[in-house]
């Protein structure tokens, strides 16, 4: 397995640390930190040592300091830490190496889970709906988590789950009999406007929510008619989606649905009545199993016969198993549903089945304050149309002021606004809820999309007026703080991909590029301020030379992770 500048240098000095104290390096790995910037990178507590040694922490870590010797480290005591810094070499051009070999793909580490598999379920809409605004968490989350599994050398089943099957089709099939125009039945607009019909009508008339029931259990026994006319709406529903994940550059392995179960859920019953049991209960199928105070059974079919979300997914989770033997299976689904996953999780594990454990709930929050120019309902589409709609204002004005060179301004624009809507939400923590708001999302200033990408297209445009970037440099030569502040910045990807892999957490790599996009903004503007610390620096190519490789590693990073949210990269801003 392959490893990044700093768990190299990470465990080097646990191991000389483990050495030194005569125990295993696992047991001090972990204890070995980041360390203040102003002591060093690397950062060793000697106080649980305190009590075995019958020594101050402070003499320990003098008494440590001193016995060590690590090659690229410098080690010191600072009171009770023994701390390691990187120099200058062989630091530096190990990291401007690192992130400029690898490309596209620092970050990442295709051996990392190299012959394991993930399956992952997101985004998840159901037909004959459009895809709402709600629906950016799971799809945005689910797509960001599969490339960085896919970087990590996973083999990655990402599915894409449609709510295709329930009562809800009565609803438009019902709906469509008496509202729909035949001759729109390709139509993903008019199915829409069905359905909203339909709905107000089935809450207001029992009677006509009820024919909505009977044709859904014309749906479960298998009427030709009935499944002849539902799968024209979910053909429709299934192409309208395919082009709103085509703009946002999201593609699945697979896109199936609840659907795909039908027929299959009386075997899973079957099983569940072995173990742990099933019974009935006010005449519904229940799994049989003791229940905490207040808390809803698991139920498996309703007194009138159909199956529900439960029953599906039991049914799904067995069979992505059989067809995917994965590692993990993973569900990017709102928080609002933690009860209905730790109950198929629970019956799962009731089942004996022994990949149960492999299930995760990758929950995430709340969206508040959203709504577009046309209204309240608000559409995933509408609010990208918006987004674009504003930005193209600003990317008009820079065109027209020669600030942006720009073939196209309005893919220039697409790509500017997916970016901001993009990372308006993956740099939240999942698990938090978040207000949107448009002046924050599409500002070019601040921990915004629209910032990133300005800062790779300003790294790409020095570089193109410094002549490109260097095959070779001198390494040495980039020893200002800035410069050093950069490169651990551009050192920390590798790590930070680990970590939101083994956490499902996109923000991570959010926050960890604002970080390098500082870095870079506060190296850049030093030339505003001192001619000899330009970058692009006159009367002295060996320093112009090293300092455009580091430009050319911020570029990278900023790049690579980018792309690992599914950002677009812009060459001029």
């Amino acid at each position: 397995m392959s490893t990044s500048v700093y768990s190299r240098y990470r465990a080097a000095f646990a191991q000389a640390l483990a050495t030194a104290l005569g125990v295993p390096a696992a047991d001090i790995e972990a204890q070995v930190k980041p360390a203040e910037p102003a002591h060093g990178d690397l950062s060793f507590a000697t106080f649980p040592l305190a009590k075995a040694q019958k020594k101050a922490p402070p003499a320990i870590a003098a008494g440590l300091a001193q016995s060590l010797s690590v090659p690229g480290l410098e080690i010191k005591a600072v009171g009770p830490y023994v701390n390691a810094r990187f120099p200058t070499l062989p630091f530096t051009a190990e990291v401007i190496d690192a992130a400029r070999g690898a490309g596209i793909r620092y970050g990442g580490d295709e051996d990392a889970g190299r012959g394991k598999t993930v399956a992952i379920d997101y985004s998840s809409p159901n037909i004959a709906k459009p895809i709402g605004f709600h629906h950016i968490r799971t799809t945005f989350l689910g797509h960001c988590i599969a490339n960085i599994y896919r970087a990590l050398g996973w083999r990655v089943e990402g599915i894409n789950y449609l709510g295709d099957w329930g009562k809800q089709f009565g609803l438009v099939a019902v709906g469509f009999q008496e509202y729909g125009d035949p001759a729109r039945i390709d139509d993903m607009g008019h199915l829409v406007e069905v359905y909203v019909k339909a709905n107000k009508r089935a809450e207001a008339e029992p009677e006509f929510d009820e024919k909505a029931r009977a044709f859904f259990r014309r749906m479960e026994a298998g009427d030709a008619e009935a499944l002849k006319l539902w799968n024209q709406f979910r053909d429709t529903s299934i192409k309208g989606f395919k082009k709103i994940y085509a703009r946002m550059g999201i593609e699945f392995e697979h896109i199936e649905g609840e659907s795909r179960y039908q027929g299959k859920m009386d075997a899973v019953i079957d099983q569940i009545a072995k173990k742990p049991g099933v019974k009935e209960s006010q005449g519904a199928l229940i799994v049989d199993l003791p229940y905490a105070e207040n808390e809803p059974p698991i139920l498996l079919k309703k007194n009138d016969g159909s199956t529900l979300y439960a029953t599906r997914d039991l049914a799904a989770a067995q069979d992505r198993y059989e067809r995917f033997q994965f590692d993990k299976s993973l569900y990017v689904v709102a928080q609002d549903q933690a009860l209905h996953f730790r109950q198929v999780f629970r019956t799962l594990k009731e089942m004996d089945l022994p990949w149960a454990d492999r299930a995760v709930h990758v929950a995430f929050g709340r969206i508040h304050g959203m709504s577009t120019r046309k209204g309240q309902v608000v559409q995933l589409n509408d609010v990208l149309d918006e987004a674009r709609e504003r930005v193209s204002v600003k990317v008009r004005e820079n065109v027209e002021a020669g600030r942006i060179q720009t073939d196209d301004a309005d893919a220039l624009s697409e790509q500017i606004a997916l970016g901001a809507i993009a990372f308006g939400d993956l740099k939240h923590k999942r698990a938090s809820d978040y207000t949107f708001d448009w002046d924050e999302v599409l500002s070019f200033e601040g921990h915004t999309g629209p910032y990133l990408q300005y800062a790779h297209a300003r790294a790409v445009n020095v570089l193109r007026k410094g002549g490109g970037a260097p095959a070779s440099y001198d390494a040495a030569l980039l020893t200002l703080p800035e410069e050093q502040a950069l490169l651990r910045e551009i050192m920390r990807l590798p790590e930070v991909v680990r970590d939101a892999a083994e956490q499902y957490e996109p923000s991570l790599v959010a926050r960890l590029l604002l970080d390098v996009a500082s870095a870079l903004s506060r190296y850049y503007t030093l030339g505003n301020q001192e001619r000899d610390k330009r970058i692009n620096v006159e009367g002295n190519d060996a320093l112009r030379s090293a300092r455009l490789a580091l430009i050319d590693a911020a570029r990278v990073t900023l790049a690579a992770g980018l792309t690992l949210l599914g950002i677009p990269t812009p060459d001029n801003m």
